[in-house]
């Protein structure tokens, strides 16, 4: 017996041969009870219409895509919510199928009226050439049609390209490591606004504390461990409209520490990649000053017990500083890791580099966890228990920490610093702890990020491309 393809398996979900039709402008089809193939031809966007929900579902081929490249992940979306900030969304890739359920965690996020969404049981899968639609509910009207004309590049791939030029003009210049005196003399800036930290409380000494609180009136965007992937940073600043938040006062970037050190192995000693991200992070951080921020981790350091691999990299990465910038920006730096928040507040989450203080706290000692040595390593350097990591925090140790910050039980604790497998990048309920969740952004090839979407943290996952390369290719 042959061995199906991925194809044959798709189309073995759907009735054997669904009908075939070519949609034209200004056609619209009704859907209900029936199942339509649809070929795919240039990029072209589609409309589905589910009573008061309407979704577009728009190819996403890629920001590097000079011309149409069949087959191509798609994307579905909520216009009304997607054009008014950042947004869900969900991705169907070829290959697969998108199904529409209430039974699938966060989906309800996606829509602007999902009671008219999931009264359907609206599909669609990808096979490649064509998209089958189907919904076999036949007495609720679900309609298919074209959304504009099709395009050479899509729209959503023309905003991306946008966004990435905008970032290079914040940047100044190609994507390379600075020289040291303007890299040095942002740096100091960044200093002096980290003084003044919008939301940043002072500790007892008047210095930058432990703790930053969101103001209610931003979209969190949180990024875990980079790693010195510059790829993922700008993949994640040009998709989904972070910038234009960003831009409005209306996202907050917070990027969870080690933005630092590269992992992937034949790179573990190159720390010119860690200078670069690090000045694009300070870049971002003097044009968005209320909207960028970084928390420390373990490899915000120079600390020549920071190994990766037997590697030293703490010590690799004092070297690189010393020999490429010189003194007064290795002093620079240390001082930005001193001022740096390892905390952050707000009303939908609790988020820090790696896990909670094991011993009670509460805000005012956080907020002066640099005198308390052990909180400082808690916070940065600790991993959840397991049975290879048996010295790591617990349920209870949560619970204690989220009840020291005054918190609800079941408020959503955020870390990075802590992969608990070695190909994925976001991890929900990690130790069985309800809301308690890890994200790591430096996987090759996606990215993964958690976005505040109607009052709650949804976990988002981005493709990456080689965007550093592409972007320098259009200076």
């Amino acid at each position: 017996m042959t061995k199906k393809s991925i194809w044959g398996n798709i189309r073995d979900y759907f009735d054997p041969d669904p009908e075939t039709v070519t949609l034209e402008q200004s056609q619209k089809l009704r859907l209900s009870g029936r199942e339509l193939r649809i070929p795919l031809s240039g990029y072209q966007e589609y409309r589905i219409e589910m009573g008061k929900q309407m979704l577009i579902l728009s190819p996403d081929p890629g920001v590097a895509a000079a011309e149409y490249k069949s087959p191509c992940d798609f994307i579905l979306f909520d216009p009304e919510r997607r054009h008014s900030g950042v947004a869900h969304f969900q991705r169907l890739s070829p290959g697969s199928t998108l199904a529409i359920d209430s039974k699938i965690e966060y989906q309800e996020h996606l829509f602007s009226s999902p009671r008219d969404a999931f009264r359907r049981k609206f599909s669609v899968a990808h096979n490649g050439d064509s998209l089958i639609f189907r919904d076999p509910v036949s007495e609720l009207g679900t309609y298919v049609s074209l959304a504009g004309d099709s395009r050479e590049i899509p729209v959503t791939t023309a905003r991306r390209r946008s966004a990435l030029m905008r970032v290079l003009e914040i940047f100044g210049g190609p994507l390379q490591p600075l020289p040291a005196p303007e890299a040095s003399a942002t740096l100091k800036q960044v200093n002096a606004l980290l003084m003044n930290e919008v939301g940043h409380h002072k500790d007892a000494l008047g210095n930058p504390g432990g703790i930053l609180e969101l103001a209610d009136n931003v979209t969190p965007i949180l990024v875990g461990d980079l790693h010195a992937r510059i790829d993922n940073l700008l993949t994640i600043l040009s998709e989904n409209a972070v910038l234009d938040g960003m831009e409005k006062g209306t996202t907050a970037l917070i990027i969870l520490g080690d933005a630092v050190h590269p992992e992937e192995p034949g790179c573990l000693e190159d720390m010119e990649s860690s200078l670069l991200i690090m000045d694009l992070i300070f870049r971002m951080k003097l044009r968005f000053p209320d909207n960028v921020f970084y928390t420390i981790g373990n490899h915000d350091s120079f600390l020549h017990e920071i190994m990766k691999r037997g590697v030293p990299q703490g010590l690799l990465w004092e070297k690189h500083v010393l020999s490429s910038r010189g003194e007064e920006y290795k002093a620079g730096l240390e001082l930005f890791y001193q001022q740096s928040p390892l905390l952050v507040v707000s009303r939908d989450f609790i988020a820090c580099h790696a896990g909670p203080a094991r011993r009670k706290v509460s805000r005012q000692i956080l907020v002066d966890a640099h005198q308390f040595p052990d909180i400082v390593h808690d916070m940065t350097w600790n991993r959840v228990r397991t049975t290879a990591f048996p010295a790591g925090y617990t349920r209870s140790d949560v619970r204690q920490f989220r009840k020291g910050l005054d918190v609800g039980k079941d408020t959503p604790f955020i870390v990075g610093h802590h992969p608990c497998s070695v190909d994925e990048t976001l991890w929900l309920n990690v130790g069985q702890i309800n809301q308690h969740h890890v994200v790591i952004s430096s996987r090759p090839g996606r990215v993964g990020t958690f976005i505040g979407i109607d009052g709650k943290m949804v976990p988002q996952i981005y493709p990456v491309e080689a965007l550093t390369t592409w972007l320098n290719e259009q200076l």
